[in-house]
């Protein structure tokens, strides 16, 4: 007992109860993944170890790397040039679902994936003459932010 006299007071728990809990589960749908994600391969750091800014062309670069999955105009100091990037994705996932049915027969899903935003990579600069001049390495949405792009040219009257 309470010094009061009166025995102490919980507040009442809620809780679903048993036999709708067992009717949710029962319609529902459960479902367990793992997923592995890898496009392209990454750049060899040997290969980007050998690279010479000042030195190494654009032909050595598409030797070494193959071709780009992008290709920006570049300009740095006035000075016009480009950056090239390549880029890969190495990932593993694991999951579960639940999905509760809310009405006979509707449904609704989404999925929208931007690759650039997990993608590993690699932004080689060039200037005019394609003699390279540095290069970065790490996630691709944030090197694309790096490269200056020209101002848009003005429109012409026809």
């Amino acid at each position: 007992m309470s010094p009061c006299g009166a025995w102490p007071t919980r507040a009442p728990r809620r809780t679903v109860p048993l036999p709708i809990l067992l009717a949710l589960l029962a319609a529902s749908c459960v479902q367990f993944s793992w997923e592995r994600d890898s496009r392209y391969g990454p750049v060899s750091s040997a290969a980007l170890a050998a690279l010479r800014p000042g030195e190494s062309d654009l032909t050595q670069c598409l030797s070494a790397f193959g071709a780009p999955l992008w290709v920006w105009e570049d300009v740095e100091g006035g000075r016009s040039g480009a950056a090239l990037a390549w880029g890969w994705v190495g990932e593993r996932d694991l999951g579960v679902r639940v999905s509760v049915p809310v009405s006979h027969g509707l449904a609704a899903s989404v999925d929208y994936d931007r690759i650039d935003r997990r993608m590993k990579g690699v932004v080689l600069f060039f200037d005019e003459g394609w003699t390279l001049v540095r290069w970065r390495t790490g996630m691709l949405r944030d090197l694309s932010h790096e490269v200056q792009r020209p101002p848009a040219a003005p429109e012409e009257d026809a």
